[in-house]
């Protein structure tokens, strides 16, 4: 993620015309058909929006989704046609989500109503008033009436005792019924909760708290300052295996959507990956705009915009220490750097600039976590066994925005041969990057 910039800085210049969609708009001859300048005014709206969420079918409704598939697909070919690219990347998301929109309509969040109260727990709210109510009498009355009273209060405890275990029999029936479906439902989802500690709050704090927040985290004043020279820094030699340059095929995007979550919070487009998993004729014409970013070097600005989001930490949370940054990003930029994310990843590995006997973080098919508690673990064990002493250091970047220079980046990049075109375009991502609240 880039740093937060308050201006505005222009985007490099895109390679000269390569496809049809870097060529200036063509007049369509047909009055019938609509042209997508003319319906801008009904696609876009003001990024301050944030947009529902879509109230999707549930999966079995299978002729629901190839239906609205064929016509997002017909939506598109009519309103983009020739467009320039910086248009279909424009407004592409939103010809996806106002079509679903209209169709399905938004997601009604239900206030929750208070469940009514079975004849056993009112004549147990009952049971508990006459107790109460026995009490005071039994301290004010008389010796020869507290025994008669003693005797009621006793009756009325017993009943009380026999339906509140009923009651709390039923309860754990009715929980481990909810837990079983739950299970059914979603493991892993259920398998988490088990271990996760409770987390809730309310973000409280001031305008000017925040603002200061804000620019003391992610603004870098050093940005425009050229890097130093590094001493004793060893360039590795030239890769025997070249970087993957050819623009996203196919295979690689449905691979990118296949591995992401269904339940993904959506961007600020408001698509989310399930539209991609559900529509395979519209993650062909996703493809092919992928495509032409990829030979144009044309990083879309829809992209570079993230929905910032906080989440809490932990229980009661109130300060912004308390709570975790997260940006939702729209779905399109994703596929298209993931794509990029595992070619970098391939390309280092197998021109062995990585040794994947230490690092394991961002490593294809390898479990990070697990593999760096283990290496622990069997390290404890034998300093126990041989009665030897361990030094265990956790290191993490405390702002990693501003602790890594942008610089930096760029000079690993050039450092592992990677070409020009893919170092272009990560510097047009990060300089662009915008996030709203």
């Amino acid at each position: 993620m880039g740093c937060l910039r308050m201006s505005s800085k222009q985007q490099r210049t895109a390679i000269a015309d390569k496809t049809l969609e870097n060529q200036s708009q063509v007049q369509n001859n047909s009055a019938k058909e609509i042209q997508a300048e003319n319906r801008d005014d009904v696609l876009r709206h003001p990024s301050s929006d944030k947009r529902q969420q879509i109230n999707f079918p549930p999966k079995s409704s299978g002729n629901q989704w190839e239906d609205l598939d064929s016509n997002i697909v017909l939506k598109i070919d009519s309103l983009l046609g020739k467009s320039t690219l910086e248009h279909k990347l424009a407004i592409f998301g939103d010809i996806i989500y106002q079509t679903c929109l209209e169709i399905f309509g938004a997601k009604q969040h239900q206030t929750k109503c208070p469940a009514q109260r079975s004849r056993r727990q009112l004549e147990m709210d009952n049971l508990r008033k006459q107790k109460r109510k026995l009490k005071k009498q039994i301290r004010a009355a008389s010796s020869e009436e507290t025994n008669g009273l003693l005797v009621i209060w006793h009756q009325v405890k017993a009943r009380h005792s026999a339906l509140s275990r009923a009651e709390s029999v039923r309860k754990k029936r009715s929980q481990k019924r909810k837990n079983q479906e739950h299970f059914i439902r979603d493991p892993f989802q259920f398998a988490r909760q088990l271990f996760q500690q409770p987390k809730s709050g309310t973000l409280r704090v001031d305008r000017e708290e925040f603002e200061t927040h804000l620019k003391k985290t992610y603004s870098n004043p050093t940005r425009e300052i050229p890097l130093e020279e590094i001493t004793g820094l060893v360039w590795p030699a030239a890769p025997g295996i070249k970087f993957d340059s050819k623009p996203p095929s196919l295979q690689e995007v449905i691979a990118v959507v296949n591995k992401a979550r269904a339940k993904s919070a959506p961007g600020p487009n408001g698509v989310p990956y399930l539209l991609c998993k559900r529509y395979p004729n519209v993650l062909k014409k996703l493809q092919r705009i992928l495509r032409s970013v990829w030979e144009n070097i044309k990083i879309s600005k829809e992209w570079m915009t993230a929905e910032w989001v906080y989440i809490t930490k932990e229980q009661d949370s109130k300060g912004i220490n308390q709570f975790r940054q997260i940006s939702l990003l729209n779905v399109e930029g994703k596929i298209f750097f993931s794509i990029m994310a595992s070619r970098l990843t391939k390309c280092l590995i197998e021109n062995g600039y990585i040794n994947t006997s230490v690092q394991k973080g961002g490593i294809h098919g390898v479990s990070d976590c697990l593999e760096h508690a283990k290496l622990i673990w069997e390290a404890i064990q034998r300093a126990k066994s041989e009665k030897l002493n361990h030094d265990v250091i956790w290191l993490d970047l405390a702002n990693a925005c501003r602790s890594v220079p942008h610089e930096t980046m760029q000079l690993a990049l050039r450092m592992y041969h990677i070409p020009e075109v893919i170092q272009v375009m990560l510097d047009d991502y990060f300089s662009g990057f915008r996030m709203r609240f």
